[in-house]
């Protein structure tokens, strides 16, 4: 008996320490996209572009934060499509956006929902132009 409750405090201390322990990288990122990729837009040729994926959680951390300060826009839109942003969350879906940054640091990023393209979200120039350094350090 004594050695079934030995066995059985061990066990419990176990477990307290285990739930205590720092939570592993996986966890920590729960509920960010796996992967966000932008694709030029063929069809948009003034400025040059490329294709670029990111899928490190801080970088995806930056672009989802941007996503969501960004502030929606009155009106009807009338845009050019610099990329097509895919964001593919852990569960499979994937969400799809127009996105434009150009390359002025003086304008701010442009951000549309394929699922209601008629209502746009405006990017603060802060966070565009963070996201431009971003994209540039994944294509030089």
């Amino acid at each position: 008996m004594v050695r079934y409750v030995g066995v059985l405090l061990v066990v419990v201390i176990a477990t307290i320490i285990a739930g205590c322990s720092q939570p592993n990288e996986s966890n920590a990122e729960e509920g960010l996209p796996v992967l966000i990729t932008l694709t030029c837009n063929p069809n948009l040729a003034s400025e040059p572009c490329q294709d670029v994926e990111f899928d490190r959680p801080d970088e995806i951390r930056i672009m989802m934060e941007a996503i969501h300060k960004a502030e929606s826009l009155p009106g009807n839109l009338n845009y050019g499509t610099q990329y097509k942003m895919s964001i593919n969350n852990a569960d499979g879906s994937v969400t799809r956006y127009d996105f434009s940054l150009g390359m002025d640091p003086k304008m701010q990023g442009l951000l549309v929902n394929e699922e209601d393209t008629h209502t746009g979200y405006s990017i603060a120039l802060e966070d565009a132009n963070q996201l431009r350094r971003l994209i540039q350090r994944r294509t030089d």
